[in-house]
């Protein structure tokens, strides 16, 4: 989990909720989030006539997966409903990505440690 405070965050009533909790990401987090942010289009195929197609818009992904990884705001229980989420400012939602890539980045670190203590047979 990673703590980040968001400079405007999310007005509900008269509460301003600015503490986010950010979480990992899961494979139902992934996969729900995938499943979202597809459409169907009508494409044309080789033989000149249109077919369903599935088209996978990579913002709604972006957004899709991090509003997931909102654990908690204040006192709102993640994740994020869409519409939630579109009322937070760019500011926020740049904090909430950069608060995201920081736990990512630590949890890199932390695996890269554990490759050197079983490397080096520390019992750590």
């Amino acid at each position: 989990m990673h703590q980040v405070t968001l400079e405007k965050g999310l007005m509900v009533g008269e509460k301003q909720h600015l503490k986010a909790t950010l979480r990992p990401l899961s494979a139902g987090d992934i996969i729900a989030a995938m499943e979202e942010s597809e459409r169907v289009i009508m494409a044309p195929n080789g033989e000149g006539k249109f077919e369903p197609t599935l088209l996978l818009s990579n913002a709604l992904m972006g957004v899709n997966t991090l509003r997931r990884q909102v654990a908690s705001l204040g006192e709102i229980q993640g994740p994020l409903e869409v519409e939630q989420f579109k009322l937070l400012s760019d500011i926020d939602l740049d904090l909430l990505q950069k608060g995201v890539t920081a736990m990512d980045m630590a949890t890199a670190k932390a695996m890269v440690e554990r490759g050197r203590d079983v490397a080096t047979g520390s019992d750590d």
